[in-house]
């Protein structure tokens, strides 16, 4: 027997929410309703309600998994747990296989907020720590998420002062459209020197499919020792390693 709580609508929710979120690959109407003790017509009225809000999504013609408006709350309340975890042996393989540093990062507001990263085993490599900060017109990471955002999102931070960081740094609103342009067309960006003096780094784009966000992908070294490797080496190496990573997340949801 359930609550009364537990037996209002909005309990009756949970309860759909609670069991669909032990079963990733989905479940049928029918056998919601018989994990959470409710009707078929119920279950039927209550999904139609969290679908409307995002809160479940129909994967085919029978069956309901959690959607992505619930993944993204799981995603805000563990600090991307899930995320930094799938990237952790991308992250190690990338970064081995250039002797370089890699990284995955989000955007917070109109900044880059590192989440994750990975170090090879070998000396003498740049690094950074998870948590620092770039801006979006300089480093490869903030440039390949301003090219993810949309056109208002795009005119609104243009609006924004900009900061040069070192001689090489684009800061003219033309020149940063062109390189938005540019990386949506590759799906990739790079930065030479332009944000950290020396530093050579290439970042792509990774889709969580669960929740509708996306995530750069970064690979970075002294630009001295980094730019030695042919750069379509490179980027297909980064696009190889951000499918990989797409692919492991879509997997775990």
């Amino acid at each position: 027997m359930t609550d009364e709580a537990d037996d209002s609508p909005l309990g009756r929710s949970f309860r759909i929410l609670e069991v669909l979120a032990g079963a990733p690959e989905g479940l049928s109407l029918s056998e919601i309703a018989a994990a959470t003790d409710l009707v078929v017509a119920t279950v039927h009225r209550q999904l139609a309600t969290l679908a409307g809000v995002g809160l479940v999504r129909k994967i085919n013609a029978r069956s309901f998994a959690l959607g992505e408006r619930m993944w993204r709350i799981a995603a805000v309340m563990t600090g991307d747990a899930d995320v930094t975890s799938a990237a952790k042996p991308v992250l190690k393989e990338l970064a081995e296989a250039f002797g370089e540093t890699a990284f995955l990062a989000r955007l917070i507001g109109s900044q880059v907020e590192i989440l994750a990263i990975g170090i090879p085993d070998t000396q003498g490599q740049s690094y950074v720590q998870p948590g620092r900060g770039m801006p979006l017109h300089a480093a490869a990471s903030g440039k390949i998420l301003l090219a993810l955002q949309s056109d208002e999102f795009v005119d609104r931070y243009l609006k924004l002062p900009r900061q040069a960081y070192t001689q090489n740094t684009k800061i003219d609103e033309a020149e940063i459209r062109a390189d938005i342009a540019l990386a949506r067309k590759r799906h990739m960006a790079i930065c030479d020197n332009e944000f950290d003096p020396g530093i050579l780094s290439y970042a792509g784009a990774v889709h969580d499919r669960r929740t509708g966000l996306s995530y750069a992908l970064t690979i970075f070294g002294l630009a001295d020792r980094f730019s030695q490797i042919s750069p379509a080496t490179v980027e297909t190496r980064l696009l190889s390693a951000c499918q990989r990573l797409g692919r492991a997340l879509r997997d775990r949801g």
